[in-house]
This record gives C-alpha cells, structure tokens and sequence, in this order.
C-alpha cells in the first residue's frame, strides 16, 4: 500500500473501531430507550450515557458536581474506574487493526490517521457528552482516547506477525518496522552479560505466575456465582427493573467483570481489596460496610472462609510452576552463571520483580472511584499488592530455581576439578 491508500485505510478502520466501541454500549441503551422510555426523556441523553461510558474505557475520568441526589444532599465526585472488559476489546481492536497495516511500505500514514481520526471522534464525543450533571475532563476526553488507540495500532503494527498476501508479500517491510528491531537488538546486544540472560525466562515465568492469579481468580468468580445463583436472582428482583433492564445491568456488570477478576487475583495473595473507605475483604479478614445492589456482588468471598487460608497457597504453587517450567528457556543462565545460588537467586528475583509490577499495574487500573464519600475508594493498593507478591514469588522462586538455573557441570577438562590420583 501506498502512503495515499495506508492513510485512508487506517482512518476507515480507526471510524470502524470508535463505532464498534461506542455501539456496543449505546445500542442496548438505545433499545431501553426506544420500549421504555419516559416520553420527556431525549435521545441525548442514552447518546451522552454511552459517551462518557467509552471515554471512560479509555481512562478519561468524569466529574459529578455537587447536587441534591433524592433527598439526600451529594457533594462532587469523580467517577474514575476504568471499565476493562470494554478497554480490553478496544485495545484488541487495535492491535489486530496494527498487525493488518504491517503490509504497507510505511506505517507513519496509518499511525498519523489513526491519531487524527479518533482524536476528531473523541473531541466531538467529549463535547456532544458535556452536561452539567456529569461531565469529562476536558482534556482526558479530547486526548486520552487517541493516545489509547494509537499505542495499541503502534505495538501491533511493529510487533505484530506481518500479514501481507499476493505481491506485498515479496515487498520489503515496513522501515519503522525494521529500525525499531535492529534498535532494539542492538540495545539488548549491549545490556550486561546477567540481564540479557535472566531478562526473557524472568519475564516468560513472572507473567505466568500473574496468569495463573488471573485465571484461578475468574474461575473462582464462576465458581461462587454458581453456588450462590439463588442470591443472584434475588439481587435482580430487588432491583425492581424490567427486562430490558435487566440486560442493560448485565452488559454494565461484564464491562467491569475483569475489574473484579483483578481484585480476586489480590485476593489470592492476602492483600485483598475494598469496596468502599474502612472495608477489606481478604482470606484472613472481612470488614465491609454497605454493597452496591449488584448481583455480581453475590460473587465476592465474604464472611469467613474455611478454605480462606490455602487461598495464599496459590500465588506459591503459581511461583513453583512457572520458574519450573522455564527450564528449557533459561539456558543462557546455566551457561553464563557458574555458581548455582548466583543463578538461583538472580532469576528468582527477577521473577519476583516481574510479576510484582505486572500485578501492581493492573491493580492500578482495576481500581478507582464510582461514587461520592466512600465511593471512592474501590478496589486494590498497588503498592501493597506489589510488595507482597514479590515478597510470595521470591522466596518460591529462588527455591525452584535451583532445578530451572543450576548451571550444567562444566565439560572442558581445564575447568574440572583435579581427581585424587589413586
């Protein structure tokens, strides 16, 4: 593709991904609208609801000023949870959008109409959504969904497996292609001997030991809101709402859905998370105070757990396997290393960094506010969940790695050690 035809083919598909993203919210509201509406209510505001829903999965924060609410005075708020299973699509949105641009001869076109088109989407959204009931930070509304997209369109464009059929195929690829992988081999050429041998096995098994906290998490989710489907059912009976309504709350329960599989994960841990200022709800200790009337709140491990403790066994057993199962990835470090502990240690910690951050950085964009007072605080500390795992996966960690890093016997006869002459 010329730089004319990857212009307009990144703007086309970036007005498809802003659309899709927006839809998805809007049409369901869209139809609640259109069977149950208040004939005083306008289209706008379902329209502005949607809006402020994908600026938010995006990471732009909304304001609610102060107001009466009922009969119960509110002072202002700011809305600042990030949905992520809708940030989660969009992202994957993108990224397939980046890897599908890897036929052109160059990417800067793309990038330059992704940034321009989804920034003129998102200033018009940010605008048309404004309301003196809520409204998005200017700035974030206007820039934070452009910035979003545009760095999951560059990962997959340079990244990404290279998808060029027919005659593109034998082209050449894209030069920001090529200079981004010859820089960055270069610059792992000349990191120290340690780091370039210990950097891809920690960061394979770090991540795992964080998907392994993810994936026991959601299953534990399923798990609970299966025992207690009567509570469910009741949850969405006391909410008075009608059918169509009940779908809109599931839709708004599964865009926050891994959200909570994120607070399961540091749950897991010990660290565990609150739901409102002054609760915690973690294997060793529950304190909550009033829930919001969701159904998926049926799902949160609370009150005392008799299995509550083997909970911490998880992030162990997580650690254990993943530094096991990076033995056939670490053969750089068995044969720089020469001395087992040095080896044992600098991978275990490094795992132990790894998953630390990984964990520490979904958290932080797994929490947030929702509402005023003790609202606001929602979710899991980054720098608790942080600390502690590092602290579980370390000690894991260094153990397995004796198996995983032990450096093999040296095979040289000048570096065996002499026998006893017999």
């Amino acid at each position: 593709m010329n730089r004319r035809l990857t212009f307009l083919v990144a703007a086309f598909e970036a007005l498809v991904v802003a659309g899709i993203g927006l839809g998805i919210v809007l049409l369901p509201l869209t139809v609640v609208w259109l069977f149950e509406n208040d004939l005083s209510i306008d289209w706008l505001v379902p329209f502005r609801a949607s809006a402020d829903v994908w600026m938010m999965a995006h990471g732009t924060r909304l304001v609610v000023p102060a107001g009466a609410f009922g009969s119960t005075q509110v002072p202002q708020f700011v809305v600042s949870m990030i949905p992520l299973g809708l940030s989660l699509l969009i992202g994957f949105m993108a990224l397939r959008m980046g890897r599908r641009l890897t036929s052109a001869i160059e990417l800067w076109p793309a990038w330059l109409a992704t940034a321009l088109v989804y920034g003129g989407i998102s200033f018009l959204l940010s605008t048309v959504a404004y309301n003196e009931f809520v409204y998005p930070v200017t700035w974030q509304g206007t820039f934070l969904p452009p910035a979003f997209l545009l760095l999951f369109v560059i990962l997959g464009s340079l990244f990404g497996k290279r998808q060029a059929f027919g005659e593109a195929a034998s082209l050449p690829e894209p030069a920001e292609r090529m200079w981004v992988l010859e820089f960055l081999n270069r610059r792992v050429d000349n990191l120290h001997w340690a780091i370039r041998a210990v950097s891809a096995p920690a960061l394979r098994a770090g991540t795992g030991v964080v998907a392994i906290l993810l994936g026991v998490s959601a299953i534990f989710i399923a798990v609970m809101l299966a025992i207690n489907w009567i509570q469910v059912i009741r949850l969405y009976e006391g909410l008075q709402v009608t059918f169509l309504g009940g779908v809109m709350i599931t839709v708004g329960q599964l865009a926050i859905l891994p959200n909570l599989v994120v607070f399961g994960a540091s749950w897991f841990t010990g660290v565990g998370f609150q739901i409102g200022t002054g609760s915690l709800i973690s294997p060793v200790a529950t304190v909550v105070g009033p829930l919001p009337a969701l159904p998926i709140t049926s799902a949160l491990p609370i009150g005392e757990l008799s299995f509550g403790t083997i909970a911490l066994l998880v992030p162990l057993v997580g650690a254990f396997l993943a530094t096991i199962l990076i033995r056939r990835h670490a053969d750089a470090i068995r044969f720089e290393f020469a001395s087992a502990w040095s080896a044992a240690i600098t991978l275990g910690l490094s795992i132990a960094v790894v998953s630390a951050v990984e964990m520490g950085l979904l958290a932080l964009l797994a929490s947030g506010g929702v509402g005023p007072g003790r609202l606001q605080e929602i979710g899991v500390n980054p720098l608790l969940v942080a600390g502690v795992v590092f602290v579980e996966v370390a000690v894991v960690s260094i153990l397995a790695a004796f198996f995983s890093a032990r450096p093999d016997a040296p095979d040289h006869p000048l570096v065996q050690s002499p026998r006893k002459s017999h």
